[in-house]
């Protein structure tokens, strides 16, 4: 079976459109500093169906985090993070703040130490 190059280009746009929604956000003034000097945060996505924790960023520094980014650029240096930990399946969202301290051109993770009845710690990795 084959598909019509007119049924491919919905499907690219659809596919666009969610990379786009689920995009980095630039968490600083200015121009976008280069890859080697800023760091990458990255949480897990809003609407995770299926997860079984799930760490949500909320706010880096002054900047709320819109629930369509799943990542923030930083420049190098000490920052402060909220971040929600769900556990689904016991119905329980627990608030963290993380202090932590970036290098440039590192990406790192947000990352839940949880059990089936909630989140015991968020930690940067």
């Amino acid at each position: 079976m084959t598909t019509s190059r007119a049924c491919r280009v919905p499907l690219l746009v659809a596919a666009a459109s969610v990379s786009v929604a689920c995009g980095s956000l630039q968490a600083y003034e200015g121009a976008r500093l280069p890859a080697g000097e800023r760091a990458v945060v990255r949480a897990d996505p809003a609407v995770s169906a299926g997860l079984p924790v799930e760490v949500i960023l909320r706010k880096v520094d002054d900047y709320d985090v819109p629930v369509s980014k799943t990542s923030v650029e930083l420049p190098a240096g000490a920052h402060r993070f909220v971040v929600d930990c769900r556990v689904p399946e016991a119905g329980v969202v627990t608030r963290f703040v993380i202090d932590g301290e970036l290098e440039a051109g590192v990406s790192y993770r947000l990352v839940a130490d949880a059990t089936t009845r909630g989140c015991r710690e968020v930690v940067l990795r």
